[in-house]
């Protein structure tokens, strides 16, 4: 049986208001009809009007002076979620982010800068420490439960006169963070990810690479075109790459993975799943369980893993390996390569 051992990096994903500070800070809010959004199981409320109005608008901000933003965030989910935040600097050159020091905290507890165990924090450093595929984790948010977050500018006081004038606009991004699998850290991928509930998800992506989770549930999931990175997570998921180089991961229970077009790579996980590559040439792993692998049209390289497997490798030249257990192995047409069955046809 092969062993794999994976890496995980976090993502967080997006949810963002624009924030403009000039000696005067501006924090404007984007110009869509509302700011209340749903991110999975996440209600994020930025609690401004609807009216496309900046968030907040404060004048002659002098060296000492101090403004905050508070967000409220719900789980409506029956998971507990791990919430996280970025920064990210939009405007051009400039240092005004130097000179404000930045607190964020949570029920008036400081997470990041201030008393918390990071230290004091400038914008500068948020920026920089956020700017990582990890983000900045704030808080886990337990099923049902809400909780604020504070996020709170100081402009030093000690500044000089060169700061008056500049300006500095960054984008706040709240959200879910999440695991990434390794297997997918070579796709560049084309926008935020999308993401499913604890409930049961019919998910579908765009023409772009994307960033697929199902989380909880009997998900449905289709990848659309591009080269994306699909993970159903538990539940008996229903997983289809679609156009492109797909990573489909299916994780725990039963799952059905299709790769459809593409060099696709699929890997069952735990429960008795049921693979297929599609065309081209893919590379398809059972996990644990008795798994159905089925290589399809093109090269294709099949691992049973554990469990009583049944692998095919369908047209083209394939190598099966059936790894641990009772295992079926049929090469089908072309010169395929078979090892570890018990039972073995079609094979040179």
């Amino acid at each position: 049986m092969r062993k794999r051992y994976k890496v995980f990096r976090k993502i967080v994903t997006f949810f963002l208001a624009a924030a403009v500070i000039i000696a005067v800070i501006n924090i404007y809010q984007d110009n869509r009809p509302s700011m209340v959004r749903a991110v999975g199981d996440l209600t994020i409320n930025w609690g401004v009007p609807t009216t496309g109005d900046p968030i907040f608008v404060v004048s002659n901000l002098l060296p000492g002076d101090t403004e905050s933003r508070t967000v409220s965030v719900t789980n409506g989910g029956g998971v507990v979620r791990p919430v996280g935040v970025r920064g990210v600097k939009t405007s051009g050159p400039g240092s005004l982010e130097t000179v404000l020091d930045f607190v964020i905290s949570e029920n008036g507890t400081d997470l990041y800068g201030g008393a918390s165990t990071t230290g004091p924090k400038t914008l500068e450093q948020f920026f920089t420490e956020s700017a990582g595929i990890n983000g900045i984790f704030l808080s886990n948010l337990n099923p049902g439960a809400s909780t604020t977050y504070s996020f709170k500018v100081t402009f030093d006081q000690n500044a000089g006169n060169e700061f008056q004038g500049k300006e500095v606009i960054f984008d706040l991004i709240i959200g879910i963070t999440v695991e990434v699998p390794l297997e997918c850290a070579g796709i560049n991928f084309s926008g935020p990810p999308i993401y499913g509930t604890s409930r049961e998800d019919r998910l579908v992506g765009t023409s772009g690479n994307d960033l697929i989770f199902g989380f909880e549930g009997g998900d449905s999931i289709n990848g659309n075109n591009g080269d994306d990175c699909i993970v159903g997570g538990d539940g008996g998921d229903g997983l289809r790459g679609n156009n492109g180089n797909d990573v489909i991961l299916g994780g725990n229970g039963s799952d059905s993975l299709k790769g459809n077009n593409g060099n696709d790579h699929l890997i069952g996980g735990e429960g008795s799943d049921s693979l297929d590559g599609g065309n081209q040439d893919d590379i398809l792993e059972g996990g644990a369980g008795s798994d159905g692998l089925q290589g399809g049209n093109g090269n294709d390289t099949l691992f049973g893993g554990s469990g009583s497997d049944g692998l095919k490798g369908g047209n083209g030249d394939d190598y099966l390996d059936g790894g641990d257990g009772n295992d079926g192995l049929k090469g089908g047409n072309g010169t395929d390569t078979c090892l570890n069955g018990e039972s073995v046809s079609s094979c040179e």
